[in-house]
């Protein structure tokens, strides 16, 4: 019995070590935890426009933060008065705390792209990204994003799951 028992704590000391080195590579394809593109070209600096400045935000990792929209959400981030396009993209540019004027090269990006109205309601009719610096999307539609914009994107202070205060420039929401 001891010598059947000692040799099934080694089978499963050697499962242990397998599983060690077999689950790091589980989801990494090298594009990230899904293999799905990022909703923005590698070159959005050349055609997106900042809709908010560089500012400090609680909601990502105290990471400092600046908002771009695509062209086709420009106008209905600016006027809040039209929908957003099916497939307009906010790009939310996350700088290390240290960079105070977000000119450095991003540690990550969120993304928001618009779906059909009615499509999604569970997600505010958005699909969400989080991208790393690698370009990989880590994770889809992530409870924390939506959370945060169900409060936080609805009038006075945001418009159709964006939460940005119109003329704010104190950073009170992300």
């Amino acid at each position: 019995m001891l010598v059947r028992s000692g040799l099934r704590e080694i089978g499963l000391w050697w499962v242990g070590i397998g599983l060690l080195f077999a689950l790091p590579s589980c989801g990494d394809d090298g594009g990230g935890s899904s293999g799905t593109a990022p909703s923005f070209p590698a070159d959005y600096a050349a055609s997106y426009v900042e809709v908010r400045g560089c500012r400090n935000s609680g909601d990502h990792e105290l990471n400092r933060i600046r908002v771009l929209a695509d062209p086709a959400a420009l106008a209905p981030y600016d006027d809040r008065d039209t929908e957003f396009p099916v497939g307009a993209v906010v790009l939310k540019e996350e700088h290390d705390f240290a960079d105070t004027d977000c000119t450095g090269v991003p540690v990550r990006w969120t993304v928001m792209t618009r779906l059909a109205t009615g499509s999604s309601t569970e997600t505010l009719d958005w699909y969400w990204q989080d991208v790393d610096e690698g370009r990989r999307v880590v994770s889809e539609n992530d409870s924390r994003c939506i959370g945060c914009h169900t409060g936080c994107g609805v009038p006075p202070q945001g418009y159709l799951g964006t939460c940005t205060v119109v003329g704010a420039s104190d950073g009170a929401f992300p």
